[in-house]
């Protein structure tokens, strides 16, 4: 089976990207949802959070994102501890999707969509990285639609994550978001073949 990992920058349209290629057939397993359900779900990650945090890090009804999102945003420190504590789970439960996927779906090309593909060590358990670029205005102005924030909150955002460059770098491709949909459809259409490719070796 080959495993592939889509990433890029927070507005980059990674997002679009994996929506393109399960239509093309090829199953994504999105990690951010999956953290988001574990932290709220998985005993030892609320011991290690509450540990790490105190107890205003989970409400009644769950997980308290807000003040979370505050630390992981703010606080480079906070956000290494937590990715610790998060991670490992994570790839856990990729590495069991995957396998699942391939015994009982018999699926040969499986992505995964995640922010934090090197941040958090999964690049060394995928075959080959996939990172999603584009020009920051156009960055800007999708998360300002999406998620309604200030200018200067998203910029925070943008800069807590590392450098865009340092992702081309170390990819083993790039696509380019710089055009309409239909330009980012027919990207996606060389990345299918060439996934492939090098899934044949």
């Amino acid at each position: 089976m080959f495993l592939f990992g889509v990433t890029g920058g927070i507005g980059c349209g990674k997002t679009a990207v994996c929506n393109f290629l399960k239509q093309k057939g090829i199953p994504i397993l999105e990690a951010d949802p999956v953290a988001k359900e574990l932290t709220n779900t998985l005993p030892e990650i609320r011991e290690a959070l509450t540990r790490e945090f105190g107890e205003e890090v989970y409400s009644e009804a769950g997980l308290n994102r807000e003040k979370l999102s505050k630390l992981v945003f703010t606080d480079p420190g906070s956000r290494k501890r937590i990715n610790r504590i998060i991670h490992p789970h994570v790839l856990h439960w990729i590495q069991n999707e995957a396998r699942r996927l391939k015994k009982e779906e018999h699926q040969e090309l499986v992505g995964v969509e995640a922010a934090l593909i090197y941040e958090s060590g999964m690049d060394k358990m995928l075959d080959a990285v996939v990172v999603v670029t584009a020009p920051l205005e156009n960055r800007i102005r999708w998360i300002q639609q999406r998620n309604n924030l200030p200018t200067d909150e998203i910029i925070k955002r943008i800069d807590s994550q590392m450098l865009l460059a340092e992702k081309v770098k170390r990819a083993e491709y790039v696509i380019e978001n710089n055009a309409s949909l239909d330009e980012l459809e027919a990207k996606v259409d060389d990345l299918v073949r060439w996934v492939k490719q090098r899934s044949r070796g």
